[in-house]
């Protein structure tokens, strides 16, 4: 795992004062239809495929003045919009994405961080190049010839603003930078389907779109959790420094992972908006740390078989996903999210999103996928 950079550390040490948390990733895993203006996922591996016993290797986020952008083990290319300064918060935002593979289709998401809004239209240099109606979560999606027409302005235009309520300018700098990265990682370069780096080669020379690793999973158990002894609970606090009296609130919560075996959660302290969660498995009576194919921390890289750290804990029965959210501030605009799936004997990583930058970004990008068969 890529370590939280420091300044997202001191999410736990902010005020409690912080603006309200933003809306939060969606906690489906990749494999599964994705949130309004989510990226489609590769379509679900079927059942008879095996395992691929890749080891996760995240992929690294570039900044490109006001742009970020990643481009992950599928190929799908994210480049998020970036308030200009240190620290900034945008208000509406974008975030283009390009998928991989000679058709990779190009899409935009425009979303307004705070309430809703009846239209949104977008300018280039003083002209209407887009403009729609945002859904119940004020996200406005622009596929198709809308989103190239869209992207192909911004990329050769001086100035941008967006209106979904009041105007806000929004930055180019560096997003011709950025796709030009995306043309390269994809190799376009030199072909009619780059976005900047474009020349005379046809699109049947540009690479297909890596296949995403696939991840067996456990089956899904309606079986009651197994309920852990007040005495098992005391002893994994006292050996993992994680008192009852520690701050906020104090739980151990139990989800059944198998028949074998369950899987508790145990509050270990929290900070303003990040809740830490130690996992656990509880097998015959007795509790473990939960083990995981990859290093899961908060904060600096800990030695190697430190127990897991999870942050903002999530457990979701219905798809057996278990999700941690660490917000680097309140508003949710920079941090990192990891989706894990069990497979019988550890935890899994099926999909990471991230955000090195606290600067507004309206969503996470990605940089990690794995697709999850039971």
């Amino acid at each position: 795992m890529q370590p939280i950079p420091a300044a997202l550390i001191l999410a736990l040490g902010l005020a409690a004062c912080e603006q309200a948390p933003r809306t939060e990733p969606s906690p489906q895993p990749a494999a599964t239809p994705q949130r309004v203006g989510s990226p489609a996922a590769q379509a679900p591996a079927t059942a008879s495929a095996s395992d691929s016993g890749v080891t996760p290797k995240l992929a690294d986020i570039r900044i490109f003045r006001d742009w970020a952008i990643a481009c992950d083990n599928g190929g799908l290319c994210e480049a998020a919009s970036l308030a200009p300064g240190e620290n900034g918060v945008l208000g509406t935002g974008l975030v283009v994405r390009r998928a991989a593979g000679p058709d990779g289709a190009v899409t935009v998401l425009l979303r307004k961080a705070d309430g809703q809004v009846d239209t949104a239209t977008i300018q280039v240099d003083g002209k209407v190049v887009a403009q729609g109606r945002p859904d119940d979560d004020s996200r406005l999606l622009l596929t198709g010839d809308p989103a190239r027409r869209l992207v192909d302005a911004m990329i050769a235009g001086r100035a941008a603003s967006i209106r979904a309520g009041e105007p806000l300018a929004l930055s180019l700098s560096g997003l011709s930078a950025a796709m030009r990265y995306a043309d390269d990682q994809q190799g376009r370069v030199g072909t009619v389907t780059a976005l900047v780096a474009r020349g005379d080669r046809p699109a049947s020379t540009v690479p297909a779109a890596p296949t995403l690793p696939v991840v067996r999973a456990a089956a899904i158990t309606t079986v009651a959790p197994e309920i852990p002894t007040a005495a098992a609970i005391a002893g994994m606090r006292r050996q993992l420094e994680c008192p009852a009296n520690d701050f906020g609130p104090v739980s151990q919560d139990g989800y059944r992972l198998d028949a074998r075996t369950t899987l508790v959660l145990l509050s270990c302290g929290s900070g303003a908006y990040n809740m830490m969660t130690r996992p656990l498995l509880l097998r015959d009576g007795k509790l473990t740390p939960a083990p995981f194919d990859v290093a899961v921390d908060f904060g600096e890289p800990k030695p190697a078989g430190t127990p897991a750290t999870l942050v903002n804990a999530d457990w979701t029965a219905g798809t057996g996903i278990l999700t941690s959210w660490a917000k680097g501030r309140g508003l949710g605009d920079c941090g990192s999210l990891q989706r894990f799936a069990w497979d019988g004997a550890r935890f899994r990583l099926v999909e990471t999103r991230s955000m090195t930058e606290c600067r507004g970004a309206i969503d996470l990008v990605s940089v990690w996928r794995a697709n999850v068969v039971r």
